[in-house]
């Protein structure tokens, strides 16, 4: 019986123990990790290396926001509609890199930034992470809605708008926890008694002499 796989003469011949078919889909497999990496692991696409520009962005967010744990993926794509939106934008965060290498607090930065020049981009840029939009304007170019850092401080009690928490009517159930410690309400101690005021003896009273009766007439 021919074997279907051999296409004529020069077809290449497998090592001792390896079938042609092994060695076929083999090479298939090969070929498929070439064009599409990531292919070959659902949901695990092959690490992008950022870029110069968008490693200096991301850590200029970190720092002037005062959040560290910020996506780098959408650290990404903000980037790149913020340098779609404002022309020379790069410029202007290698300039906030220069003024944020100093350290300190985002209010200390801000500080330093209105020194520099710098204040409506540290300012613009906070606000890009805060709204996830890149400009506070009708139809501006939105990415990161859900993901933006204005809700995480309610995010344990109350869901992103339009999002829920789970299935309908899940506002029915007991609330989650707040997540901060409870602490008691400091006693606070009895306030002192009002001072005794000192009593005074009434004033002596007029004494009252009796009316004499009209005299009689004779």
């Amino acid at each position: 019986m021919s074997d279907p796989l051999r296409t004529g003469p020069d077809t290449v011949e497998p090592p001792p123990g390896v079938s042609r078919r092994t060695l076929m889909m083999a090479t298939a497999a090969a070929g498929v990790s070439t064009l599409a990496p990531d292919m070959l692991a659902p949901g695990q696409a092959a690490a992008r290396v950022p870029s110069a520009d968008e490693a200096r962005f991301l850590a200029v967010s970190r720092a002037v926001t005062g959040h560290q744990d910020l996506n780098p993926d959408i650290a990404t794509r903000l980037f790149a509609a913020m340098v779609r939106t404002f022309p020379g934008y790069g410029a202007r965060i290698e300039a906030l890199s220069h003024v944020v290498g100093a350290g300190g607090t985002p209010e200390e930065i801000l500080a330093r930034a209105e020194e520099a020049n710098q204040r409506q981009t540290m300012l613009g840029l906070v606000a890009a992470w805060f709204t996830g939009s890149v400009q506070d304007r009708t139809n501006a170019p939105m990415v990161a809605y859900h993901d933006a850092l204005m809700y995480r401080p309610t995010r344990d009690a109350l869901p992103v708008p339009t999002y829920c928490f789970a299935a309908p009517a899940w506002w029915t159930e007991a609330p989650p926890p707040l997540g901060v410690p409870v602490a008691s309400p400091v006693p606070v101690p009895a306030p002192a008694p009002p001072p005794v005021g000192i009593q005074s003896p009434p004033p002596p009273q007029s004494k009252i002499l009796p009316t004499k009766p009209p005299a009689k007439e004779h």
